[in-house]
C-alpha cells in the first residue's frame, strides 16, 4: 500500500517535529529514493541532511513523505511494506 499522505515536505527546509513514524525521500522527479523509520523525525532528518555520504545523496533528495506512527512494531511492518512497494535504490545498499 502506497503512502497514505498527500502532502510532501522539503528535504532540507522543513522544521520537523519530534514524533515517530516512517518516511520516504524522493528526488525532484518524484522518484522514491529511500524509505526509513524513526522514533524522532527532527533528529533523523538532521542526520540524513548531515550524512552527505549516504547513498541517497547520489539521487538528489528533495522531497519527503511522512506518516506519524507511534508503535515501533507497526513502524517496522509499515517500513518493510513501503520498501517492497516502491523498491527505492538506496534501500538496496
Amino acid at each position: 500500500m502506497p503512502f497514505v499522505v498527500s502532502q510532501t515536505y522539503s528535504f532540507a527546509g522543513t522544521n520537523w517535529n519530534e514524533v515517530p513514524g516512517v518516511y520516504g525521500i524522493m528526488n525532484a522527479k518524484s522518484q522514491m529514493i529511500y524509505i526509513g523509520k524513526t522514533d524522532n523525525f527532527k533528529r533523523r532528518m538532521a542526520e540524513h541532511q548531515a550524512d552527505v555520504f549516504h547513498d541517497m545523496h547520489r539521487y538528489g533528495p528533495a522531497l519527503v513523505w511522512a506518516e506519524v506512527i507511534q508503535a515501533e512494531a507497526v513502524r517496522s511492518v509499515r517500513e518493510r511494506a513501503l520498501i517492497l512497494e516502491y523498491d527505492p535504490p538506496s534501500n538496496k545498499c
